[in-house]
């Protein structure tokens, strides 16, 4: 059985490095949009079994749910790394054989991106990079347990060193529409190039037309 695990922190506490380009209400209101379109991606994709949210949100968990996904509850969100973690040990004992981990600011993520993670969900390891090619956007762990999560900067060769070292086959995939992630007012500018008409970008040309 393979789940799809979605970590969401409180969206008050989201997109710290867009601080002084955006408001705390547009900050919040970009991390709630996203969320429910990288949410609204991963149910429509094939060949997974469960969508999983892991928060401590009420907000967040009630949205989730009318999505169709489980929900995770957690009393407090110590690290995107530990809500992770956690969640794929919970994901095994409900009977998952392999889990996808993405993070809510990638909306320009696609189904079939998904779907051939799904393909490539083997024994071992599937890193999918962030954009600068030092972070993490994505992973695949099949077992749950078979890496330990280590996001945050220099991720990237953290996890490709964790399963070297553990002797787990690693691969790295590079969709781009994972490798593309919200964060710095740059990126908000790429995607406003990018893609103006999609959903966020719709959003953020609203949140930043009289800047």
């Amino acid at each position: 059985m393979i789940f799809a695990l979605l970590p969401v922190k409180s969206p008050r506490n989201a997109k710290q490095r867009l601080s002084g380009f955006l408001s705390p209400a547009q900050r919040e209101t970009l991390a709630i949009a996203m969320f429910e379109e990288v949410l609204g991606t991963l149910c429509s994709v094939r060949g997974l079994d469960r969508v999983v949210v892991a928060t401590s949100d009420p907000n967040i968990a009630d949205r989730a749910r009318k999505h169709g996904a489980t929900v995770f509850d957690e009393e407090q969100q110590v690290s995107h790394s530990n809500s992770a973690d956690l969640a794929a040990k919970r994901a095994m004992e409900l009977g998952a054989t392999a889990v996808i981990l993405l993070p809510i600011d990638v909306p320009l993520v696609t189904a079939a991106e998904i779907e051939s993670l799904i393909e490539h969900a083997r024994h071992g390891l599937i890193v999918v990079p962030s954009g600068d090619g030092t972070g993490t956007n994505g992973l695949v762990r099949c077992p749950p347990d078979s890496t330990q999560a280590c996001f945050g900067p220099g991720s990237f060769r953290a996890h490709c060193e964790q399963a070297e070292s553990r002797g787990v086959p690693l691969k790295v995939m590079r969709p781009p529409g994972i490798l593309f992630d919200i964060d710095t007012p740059e990126d908000v500018a790429e995607l406003l190039q990018r893609d103006p008409n999609s959903p966020i970008g719709k959003l953020l040309r609203e949140q930043t037309a009289a800047r």
